[in-house]
């Protein structure tokens, strides 16, 4: 599971990554909890990145409520609400340059973050829902994260991770003409070795906090 991720790079190195058009400007945001906006490129629009929310509201909701915010890779060919977001190629990257999983130290909680070694941006596999409210028709869009069982490095804290893809199996994530079959197939957990694991700040917690205080390695173990 992922409760929130980071995106906090700055707009060049991004786009050396994602060389696209953004529809909304670029802010660097250090921890992106539920209901917030995040970074995505979609099946429908490949070559834009646009703004979508935290926490997927799928578009049969009758109410703007979500606790959508992760996927399970094994369910999403199985679960009715999933099964036909993948059908309909509601499919997307979420764009990110970290994640955080939480630990319980005590009686007290700290928060683990993950990059990669390789990779200063990447992308999570995910899936978005467009939800129209009855009485304004405000279109919200919004997207959840692919999840799949942990590496050994996350394992030890949580028994699944963020489905990160690669440059190759991005491209399948979003190629409507990939099978279900390989599209669970590039739903594996990311190599350990090519993964970096650090304590950081509980101020994570605290949305009106955006700098890279919150991503400053702790010099400590909490006891």
């Amino acid at each position: 599971m992922a409760s929130s991720y980071s995106l906090a790079e700055d707009l060049s190195t991004l786009q050396q990554y994602y060389p696209y058009e953004l529809e909304e400007p670029y802010t660097p945001v250090y921890n992106i909890g539920i209901y917030m906006p995040g970074m995505v490129i979609t099946a429908d629009q490949p070559k834009l990145i646009r703004k979508m929310h935290f926490s997927m509201v799928p578009f049969f909701f009758k109410e703007r409520k979500s606790a959508m915010c992760n996927a399970r890779s094994s369910q999403i060919l199985v679960n009715p609400i999933f099964k036909q977001l993948v059908t309909a190629n509601k499919r997307c990257l979420i764009l990110a340059d970290g994640f955080y999983i939480w630990q319980r130290f005590g009686a007290e909680k700290y928060p683990f973050r993950f990059h990669l070694k390789d990779r200063q941006v990447f992308a999570m596999a995910g899936l978005w829902s467009a939800w129209i409210d009855p009485e304004t028709k405000e279109r919200y869009e919004s997207f959840c994260i692919v999840t799949t069982p942990a590496n050994p490095l996350v394992r030890e804290i949580r028994k699944s991770m963020p489905v990160i893809l690669t440059p190759e199996t991005e491209k399948l994530w979003l190629n409507k003409e990939t099978s279900e079959e390989e599209l669970l197939a590039s739903c594996i957990a990311y190599p350990e070795e090519q993964m970096i694991r650090f304590l950081v700040s509980r101020d994570i917690a605290d949305r009106s906090i955006n700098d890279a205080s919150l991503i400053k390695p702790l010099n400590y173990v909490p006891a």
